[in-house]
């Protein structure tokens, strides 16, 4: 019952080496994925903060530089103002793995929005300022 399976090490090899080439392509597209997730989460948060603390109703000219991802093509940011500053930005990613020859790929979206309270941290100040000092002037009468 010993038999000798020539050339069986190439096939195996042959089905194997692919699917683990394969795995290993798509582990880094998502690693790169999620450094760009990283990235634009932290660059809108910059944003929405820097907008948050100006005073008064202006609005910064914050802008947000999308040619720095890695992978993502298509992208698109802005930052509104208002009362609740809201920093938003998308873009697409097209792993070659799984686009395929066809139009009609897979494409992962990214889409991150930061929002941020409006802050005056001056008004806030005199405002304490201003209730310790009839808080005060109550204790002594």
């Amino acid at each position: 019952m010993n038999r000798e399976l020539k050339g069986y090490m190439t096939v195996e090899a042959a089905m194997v080496f692919p699917a683990v080439f394969a795995l290993v392509i798509m582990l880094l597209y998502v690693t790169f994925f999620l450094y760009d997730k990283c990235r634009m989460t932290q660059d809108l948060y910059t944003a929405a903060y820097r907008q948050s603390i100006v005073r008064g109703d202006t609005v910064l000219n914050t802008q947000v530089d999308t040619s720095a991802y890695l992978m993502l093509g298509g992208c698109s940011a802005e930052v509104s103002g208002g009362g609740t500053v809201r920093a938003s930005a998308a873009g697409n990613m097209a792993p070659a793995l799984l686009t395929g020859t066809g139009e009609e790929g897979a494409v992962w979206e990214l889409k991150v929005t930061m929002e941020a309270r409006k802050t005056d941290p001056p008004r806030s100040f005199r405002r304490f300022r201003r209730v310790t000092a009839i808080a005060r002037q109550a204790l002594e009468k």
